[in-house]
Parts: structure tokens; C-alpha cells; sequence
């Protein structure tokens, strides 16, 4: 695998910024992935849910749960997501395959169309600038994809830089197997991806 080193002064473009952001994603040094995935995988499966099921949760037995599981593939495996930049009309693109992650500079055939300004998109993926992705939706970027299933992989992958801010904030990764540690990440994945599919639920309702 190619090293990507760049200085912050390099990356000035979007498609700079996610170059990076896949390498980082390829090497996931905090195994963010793993936290994120299963999450994400709970979410779309609950699409499979029925309405009639869906108001009587508490009679769910396990092997109900797993069924539902199992009704969708695992998540961050075959996504094309775009990202439009509506300020230059430019575009690039992040594309999962087979568990690989790769950035170009075009987008064909997406799954999933993020839109917004340049500076903004570039934001949500630098762990040092502090934007949540989860206020900015629907106010400073847009997400759209014929499948809800597939935005709802993008949503997810879209939490994972303020996830990468808490691994970072102290969070020794040769320490994530220890309980504590674990147990501060799989928290904050957690919140994060239900804080981040309500607010897309609730700009759809809106819209």
C-alpha cells in the first residue's frame, strides 16, 4: 500500500483530504470499523422490520433478531459514495470494495450523493476541525441515494471522524481490548450513529 504523508498545507483539495481519509480508513488503526459496522448493520436491518413488529419490539425473540440480521449484507463492503461540491460543481468519490477503501477524483454510478461547499465537506473529515457531521446535515450538506439503506452506510461512515476524535483524545489503541477502553468507544459509536440517524429521519420528515 502506497504511504500517503501529506502536510496540512498540501491538502487543499477535497479529493486531498479524502486520499488520506481512505488510507486512514484502509489502516484503521483504532479499528473504528468494527464498532461502526455492526451498528450500522442494526439500523439497516430495522428497514426489514415491519410495522406490525415494530410496535411490539418486546416480543422479539433472539432468533427473530438474528433473522433480521441476516436479511442485509454487512455494511462498508460495496459502497460508491459521491460528494458534489456545490460551490466549484466539482466532484470525487469514496469507494468501498470488499473491505478496500478508494478514493478518485470523479464519481460514477454512486449509491449515495453528498452535496455541500468545499470547505465544509473537507471539514467532516479532519479529525482537528471539530464539525459535527450530525449538525451540518441538512443545514450545511445534503445526502440523497435511491436506497435508504445505502445513506444509512454513508451516515455511518460519516461518524467516523468524530469517533477517530476520541480515539485520539487519550485512548492508547494498544489498550482498545482492555474493557475500559472498549467500552468508551462502543458508548460513543453508539451515540453517535443514533444521534446521526435521527437527524436524518428527522430532515426527511421536514422535507
Amino acid at each position: 500500500m502506497r504511504l500517503i504523508v501529506l502536510s496540512e498545507n498540501e491538502i487543499r483539495t477535497l479529493f486531498r483530504r479524502l486520499e488520506v481519509f481512505a488510507f486512514d480508513l484502509n489502516r484503521d488503526r483504532y479499528m473504528l470499523l468494527e464498532y461502526l459496522g455492526p451498528l450500522i448493520d442494526g439500523c439497516r436491518a430495522a428497514l426489514n422490520v415491519s410495522l406490525e413488529k415494530a410496535q411490539a419490539l418486546h416480543t422479539l425473540t433472539e432468533n427473530d433478531i438474528d433473522t433480521f440480521l441476516e436479511t442485509t449484507s454487512p455494511s462498508f463492503l460495496s459502497l460508491t459514495i459521491c460528494f458534489q461540491i456545490t460551490d466549484t460543481d466539482e466532484a470525487c468519490s469514496i469507494v468501498f470494495d470488499a473491505g478496500h477503501i478508494s478514493s478518485f477524483d470523479e464519481c460514477i454510478e454512486p449509491d449515495v450523493v453528498v452535496a455541500g461547499p468545499e470547505k465544509l465537506l473537507m471539514a467532516l473529515f479532519d479529525a482537528d476541525a471539530n464539525v459535527s457531521p450530525i449538525d451540518e446535515l441538512g443545514v450545511s450538506y445534503q445526502i440523497a441515494g435511491n436506497e435508504p439503506s445505502d445513506i444509512l452506510e454513508a451516515l455511518g461512515m460519516l461518524c467516523y471522524t468524530p469517533l477517530l476524535r476520541v480515539a485520539r483524545s487519550g485512548i492508547d489503541p494498544a489498550s482498545l481490548l482492555s474493557e475500559n477502553a472498549d467500552s468508551i468507544i462502543l458508548a460513543t459509536a453508539s451515540d453517535l450513529v443514533n444521534k446521526m440517524v435521527q437527524r436524518w429521519v428527522d430532515v426527511q420528515a421536514v422535507k
